[in-house]
């Protein structure tokens, strides 16, 4: 028991260092979002309807909240990466009272709370924005926290498994090109699960396995009209038992890379 107290003290420890680190880069981060959520709610709101768009700016910008948590790991996946393809300062950590799996995990929750900070200033900086033109009246608070909860979850532990499948910090752009778009342009940013399924059913089978499917759909399922979307529940189920095997992978592969094994 004394031992799990050491190892729960230095967790939180590190965890609060990681934020301390956060807090730092906050206004700048907060800026840069809201400069690219402003433009992209002009964008779809008034330009893109010219061209027989039907998405309004609230359907984009509950899009924008988790292309924000998805892409928002990559700060920490990056920094992540450069450090082991470089110092190596890791290995310091790993020297701490704290077994190495618990110290991966940390660095999964840092990625999620990151993220999950970064995304939930996204809605109500939009709303703000553009505040007629804005509506959820079928905006759910409690729904709203759980899917942004499950889905900063899933990429905390989904970074993991890019850092541990990512071995230098050349194949960044590798990353970007083949393993988040592909998941983001078939996830649903700017269409619904089931108007892929109208138009082709097959495709819209196979992205059932894509996990940010499952975010946008959870997203829409709690601030939109709940009926053009996947059930609410079974997008947070698939987001919380799909974080299990990449943390699982992601954690296995750093420990082999560091010889923690």
């Amino acid at each position: 028991m004394q031992k799990f107290s050491l190892q729960l003290h230095v967790f939180l420890k590190l965890l609060k260092r990681d934020l301390t680190v956060f807090a730092h880069s906050a206004l700048d981060n907060y800026i840069n979002t809201l400069s690219w959520v402003l433009l992209s709610l002009v964008v779809y709101q008034f330009i893109m309807p010219k061209m027989g768009w039907i998405y309004a700016g609230d359907f984009l910008l509950v899009s924008c909240v988790i292309s924000k948590a998805f892409f928002g790991i990559m700060d920490g996946v990056t920094s992540m990466v450069a450090d082991l393809d470089g110092d190596k300062t890791i290995t310091y950590d790993m020297t701490l009272p704290i077994s190495h799996t618990l110290l991966f995990i940390k660095i999964a929750l840092s990625n999620a709370i990151y993220t999950f900070l970064l995304s939930l200033f996204v809605l109500p900086a939009g709303k703000l924005l553009l505040w007629n033109y804005i509506q959820l009246p079928h905006f759910n608070i409690l729904k709203f926290f759980i899917i942004m909860t499950a889905t900063s979850i899933f990429a905390g532990f989904f970074s993991l498994y890019i850092i541990g499948t990512t071995q230098s910090i050349m194949q960044i752009e590798d990353v970007w090109s083949v393993k988040l778009f592909p998941l983001f342009c078939l996830g649903g940013f700017n269409f619904t699960w089931k108007i892929m399924f109208q138009t082709t059913p097959w495709l819209a089978y196979l992205n059932l396995i894509n996990p940010v499917m499952y975010m946008f759909e959870g997203i829409r399922s709690a601030t939109l009209e709940p009926s053009i979307s996947l059930p609410f529940w079974i997008c947070i189920s698939f987001l919380l038992i799909a974080s299990i095997p990449m943390g699982y992978i992601g954690i296995y592969l750093l420990k082999k890379r560091l010889d923690a094994i």
